[in-house]
Order: structure tokens, then sequence, then C-alpha cells
């Protein structure tokens, strides 16, 4: 059995925000042609990218059991005893559909879509790749404060997923032509796929998706999972969503009240809670709402009262209808990845989830395991007294400046317990 398979390969593709071509979404890898030129939609067909010989090489990897340098980020999530997103269904029949050469002869049936970075949050774990507002907030703070945006260059990954252009705007998709032979190769080729963003609710060209696809008749035949921090909603869902095969919407919501507003700014707690009983009430035979928090420092602490207020949304039933996604754990920013806060703190909180975990019986197992992995991991000291000093300075320091610049409320505010921790351990250090 080869130890590097992974479906993917062989039933989907990914098409990142800025237009890239890559292989799914755990990799930061760009596909390449054979002159070391990344594929672009703008320039490459889906078609041609589903046969490259990059790809065709990665399948015959995968049939010889040898590592996939791209697909790093899954083995180690698996060597730490995390889910991955690896799909190691239908090796098999994979194995059987290729060619001597790595190509095969069927086209992918789901792909992930990201229409651009068009967004209308400025999320505290994301960054310009994935909303347009996050660079133009740090411009604008760097106007004010000109060595502070220096040092949050500097810093890149440890403070910011992404510093490279703060400027930058994928708006490829809004190219007619570009637009419609997507669409065209969806309608013919995809029947599952998965839309993201920025916020695809706040982008006109996905709606259009969905008109594309009715007058096509092609919605009956159609899986769709929407990612959506769940500030818009579209009066006509009502009419296409019983419509599809099947519908799945990812709920992006990261605390309650007032704690979800300052992570995902500036979004309305009420609104958000409206809109999700938008989608509940719409949830039937075809239908399904999960929750897909993004754990972190700024909210581990809260994990258990999210999921206590999420199983009475869903009427104290998680099952076919209501839904908790693997309840992943920030990698980056660095500072925001919860192994990095204080020792102490971390162990406090683990007490506090295991104190409340006999109110989650009713999840699934696959959760339970989720969440008991946090427990485990918040026990465990993986990071070094200096990295962990350098990480939490670099988290007073970031948070403090976006803060004062949004003039809100604070992490120091919201979350006293941390505040109180994180300083009595920067002294002592």
């Amino acid at each position: 059995m080869s130890k590097s398979y992974c479906r993917k390969l062989w039933n989907h593709q990914y098409v990142h925000m800025s237009g890239s071509i890559r292989y799914c979404c755990e990799t930061m890898d760009n596909l390449s042609n054979n002159k070391g030129n990344r594929l672009h939609i703008n320039n490459d067909s889906l078609q041609s990218a589903w046969n490259c010989d990059e790809i065709k090489q990665a399948r015959l990897k995968m049939i010889r059991g040898e590592p996939v340098p791209s697909c790093e980020t899954c083995i180690k999530k698996e060597e730490r005893g995390y889910q991955s997103s690896r799909d190691t269904r239908d090796m098999e029949q994979s194995f059987d559909s290729t060619a001597e050469d790595g190509s095969v002869k069927h086209y992918p049936n789901h792909i992930e879509l990201h229409f651009g970075n068009m967004c209308n949050l400025k999320c505290k774990m994301c960054g310009q790749q994935y909303s347009n507002q996050i660079g133009k907030e740090l411009l604008q703070i760097g106007e004010q404060d000109p060595d502070w945006l220096k040092w949050v260059n500097k810093e890149s990954g440890n403070v910011n997923i992404w510093t490279n252009n703060l400027s930058a705007e994928y708006r490829w998709f809004q190219n007619s032509k570009i637009k419609n032979k997507l669409f065209d190769y969806m309608a013919k080729h995809i029947n599952d796929f998965n839309v993201i963003g920025g916020e695809p609710t706040i982008i006109p060209e996905f709606w259009e998706l969905f008109t594309y696809l009715e007058e096509r008749d092609r919605l009956k035949d159609m899986k769709i999972t929407l990612n959506t921090n769940l500030t818009n909603i579209n009066p006509k869902m009502t009419d296409w969503l019983p419509k599809l095969e099947q519908w799945v919407v990812w709920a992006s919501i990261d605390g309650l009240g007032s704690r979800n507003e300052y992570i995902r700014f500036p979004s309305n707690f009420k609104k958000i809670c409206d809109n999700l009983d938008f989608y509940k009430k719409l949830c039937d035979e075809n239908g399904r709402v999960v929750l897909n928090p993004a754990i972190q420092i700024l909210n581990i602490d809260q994990l258990d009262d999210l999921l206590e207020w999420w199983l009475k949304f869903s009427d104290g039933k998680s099952g076919r209808k209501f839904g908790l996604s693997w309840v992943s754990q920030v990698w980056y920013p660095k500072m925001l990845n919860y192994d990095v806060a204080p020792p102490d703190y971390k162990l406090k909180i683990a007490d506090k989830l295991e104190k409340s975990r006999s109110k989650f019986s009713s999840m699934s197992q696959e959760s339970l395991e989720a969440y008991d992995g946090h427990i485990t991991n918040l026990r465990r000291d993986t990071v070094s007294q200096q990295e962990r000093k350098h990480l939490l300075q670099n988290f007073v320091k970031y948070n403090d400046r976006q803060d004062k610049f949004r003039a809100k409320t604070t992490w120091r505010k919201l979350i006293p317990d941390l505040e109180e921790s994180i300083t009595r351990y920067l002294a002592r250090s």
C-alpha cells in the first residue's frame, strides 16, 4: 500500500485566489510548466493543467509510494497525530486509471475555487492573499507609524501570514473570457465544488455561477460547499439551494459575541446569527451547516463555550443537518498558534476544556477526537523559551498597535487572563 497516495491528484483541482493552479489547499506550491513558469488561469486551461508534467510525475511518485514534496503539510499533521486533508479512498481504482506517463483520461469531478481576495473583514489570522482589506489597513497604520510597518514586514509570517504585496487584489474572475471558460468547464465536468474567497457572498461572479448552472439545468447534479463568514446572504438562495443535489455551508465563526467581532473585525455577531438562522431554515434533505472555527490563542479558552452554543443552535443534535469541522489549529501567523501561549495558561485552559467534555457526548467521534486533541496539545510544550518569548512579544506589539488604530475593544479587555499570563511570563523571561 502506498503511504503517499492522495486521491486528490485523480479527482480534484484547485484554483488559488491569485488565479494560480495548485495541487490543493494544503500546499503553497504553484504548478509549473516545463519552462518553470507557474500555471495560471489567465494563461493556462484547467484541461491542460490536469495532465501537466508536474501532476503526472506526482501521480507516479504516489504509485511508487514515494513522498511528494508539496504534500509536506499533510505529512507533518499526520506525524503530530492530527487529521490531515489527505484522501486515501479508491487507491486501486486511481492507480488502474493511470497511464505509464502518469496521465489519466478522465477529468476531475471536484474543484476548490477561490474567487480572488475580495473580502469585507480583516480577520486576525488572515492575510492579504485572502482579504484585500488587511493590507489596506496595515498600510494605513504604516502611514501613522512607519517603523511599525517595517517591523511587520521584517517579522512576516510571525505576525501576518502574507506581507509580500500589501496592495495585492486578485480580480482575474472579472475577465469575461476567463470567467466564461471557467463556468463552461465546471458545467461540463464538475459536480462537486468548494467555493472560498475572499468572501464569496460579496462577489457578484459567485452568484453569476449559480445562474449559469441553473440555466443549463446543472444544479440538480451539483454538490456545493460554501465557506462564508456569514455577514451576507442572497435571498435567491431560497430558490437555488433546494435545487442542488447537496449543499453545505461552512460557517466561519471563531467565538461568541464580542470575541468573534474582535477576531473577525468588523463583523456583527447578531447579524451573523440571523444569517445562520436563514440557512438553518433551508436545511432539508439536501442541506447541512457546519461550524468551522479557526482555533488560536485568541479563542482556545472559549472552545467549550463555542461548542455548547453550537449544540443549542443545532437543537442538541450534531449529525446530518448540523456538523462540526475538524476544529483546526491556526499555525500561521505563528504568534496566534496557541502553542506559544505561556505554559501555565495552556494548562489552565486544558483543565477547563477537560471539565466541559461531558457536555459534548452527542457529538461525533471525530469531533470528540478533535476536541481531545486540543486538550492533549495544550498539555504539551513544543516551543522553546526563546521562541515563545519572541512570539509573545510580537503578539503584544502587533495587537496593541492594531487595536489602537481600530479604536474599538482590545485583546487585553476581552481576555484578561491571557493578558495577565503573558505579562507575567515576559517579566520573568
